[in-house]
């Protein structure tokens, strides 16, 4: 018997067209190419998600395993970022592993795009986490955004979309 295939991603379809922002999605795909974390940054509604999700869904069918969307914005507990991680990639565990600790392993091995949505309450946790993962994961690319500049070592992208000038990505 067959095994059921494990699906490759969960990045929403969207529901209308998507118009314009080449230049921004251009600078997204470089900046994916030569650095594993590019952070999208600006104020809320200026499509920061949505251009996220786009870059992710064009630039997510390169990686063997997908691209995977992590929405932190009803996260309020920081202790709980690694269980939305695992949430996000529909890990389930028997055993009594923690959440984050199974999300980690998991990537450890995966070729994958991870967007981490609405960081801007839950920063240092965010941040330790996506920092944790690319370190111990070397086929994972973060496209994180928030509303309030990243903290660490996470490259900015200003305005919601990556400013030519502002925009710096990180190894």
């Amino acid at each position: 018997m067959a095994r059921p295939r494990r699906r490759i991603g969960n990045l929403p379809v969207e529901a209308t067209s998507f118009v314009g922002r080449r230049r921004e999605l251009a600078e997204i795909r470089k900046k994916l190419a030569s650095a594993r974390l590019v952070s999208l940054v600006g104020p809320g509604g200026v499509g920061k998600t949505r251009l996220a999700v786009r870059a992710a869904t064009e630039i997510g069918r390169g990686f063997r395993d997908g691209a995977w969307l992590v929405e932190l914005a009803e996260v309020r507990d920081p202790a709980l970022v690694g269980g939305a991680v695992a949430a996000a990639l529909d890990l389930r565990d028997q055993t009594a592993t923690e959440p984050r600790a199974l999300a980690l392993a998991y990537l450890r091995d995966r070729e994958l795009l991870l967007v981490v949505d609405n960081c801007e309450h839950l920063l240092d946790a965010a941040s330790a986490f996506v920092t944790e993962g690319i370190t111990g994961a070397p086929g994972l690319r973060v496209i994180a955004t928030s509303r309030e500049p990243a903290i660490g070592d996470w490259g900015a992208c200003r305005g919601g979309a990556p400013a030519r000038d502002a925009a710096r990505g990180v190894g």
